[in-house]
């Protein structure tokens, strides 16, 4: 089985070592949907940086994350979404 899926990429975001942040974002979010949050430092991010998705829930269109940095150095990344079925 197979299903169509949509995909979106919001801009660099950042956290300082031991930061931690409640973000939201409006899209295509619904309870009708299954939508997923992922996180993966850039390719220039230091080393000693860490990003991790704490919580996240939608209400509204809206999906709210809770991030946070585990590590000792600030953490850049881009925030991707993954809607499934696909709305379109």
């Amino acid at each position: 089985m197979s299903v169509q899926v949509d995909f979106f990429q919001w801009g660099t975001q950042a956290l300082a070592p031991g930061q931690e942040a409640w973000w939201w974002y409006t899209w295509i979010f619904d309870g009708a949907h299954w939508s997923r949050m992922s996180a993966v430092p850039v390719s220039w991010s230091p080393a000693g940086g860490s990003i991790q998705i704490v919580e996240e829930w939608s209400d509204n269109g809206t999906l709210h994350v809770h991030w946070r940095n585990n590590g000792t150095d600030y953490v850049y990344w881009q925030p991707s979404v993954i809607v499934a079925p696909s709305r379109y």
